[in-house]
């Protein structure tokens, strides 16, 4: 019985800290705000150990009252990695919507690293180069001479149109911070 209660009030406490010790990110890295919007219909987190990398990983998913979908998801301990998932009942999404997605999705991250020229400015700019059709699919990573901050970070869109099979557009915004 006293071993019992040593372990539960001593030892069981230090043994969930430990996941903190090597990690740059600790558990409590990310706090679990609420989005705050008067279209959202509705909001859930959730959170876990990644079983492959053993990072943190708190998401967020949220619903908007037109059906359209956002999951935001933080994974981190080594790295900071920042996802956003924004799927739309909308029949695409131009230039212009994806940029302020990303600049909306952008508020959510828990690192955010200061740009020479602004973010929605850098995305434009992207999707001119690459000659954006909305029907197509598109994956390209933002150029990193526009970041101002003292680790390696990467961070990319990826954009799915709607198709046949009734798949919704989607667009992906990610951002890495640390690494080689």
């Amino acid at each position: 019985m006293i071993s019992r209660f040593i372990f539960i009030f001593f030892i069981l406490p230090i043994a969930c800290n430990a996941e903190n010790i090597n990690c740059k990110y600790p558990s409590s890295f990310v706090d679990e705000q609420t989005a705050k919007n008067e279209n959202i219909k509705s909001i859930k987190w959730e959170k876990h150990l990644d079983d492959d990398s053993g990072e943190h990983v708190k998401k967020l998913s949220i619903i908007f009252n037109n059906k359209d979908t956002a999951i935001i998801e933080h994974k981190y301990c080594d790295m900071y990695n920042f996802e956003y998932t924004f799927t739309t009942k909308q029949q695409a999404l131009n230039k212009k919507d994806i940029a302020e997605q990303v600049v909306y999705a952008f508020k959510y991250s828990k690192i955010q690293p200061k740009f020479k020229t602004k973010l929605n400015t850098i995305i434009l700019n992207a999707l001119d180069s690459q000659g954006f059709d909305a029907k197509n699919s598109l994956s390209i990573g933002l150029p990193s001479d526009q970041i101002l901050y003292n680790d390696n970070v990467e961070y990319g869109i990826e954009y799915s149109p709607a198709n046949s099979n009734g798949t919704a557009p989607t667009l992906v915004f990610y951002l890495s911070i640390g690494g080689i």
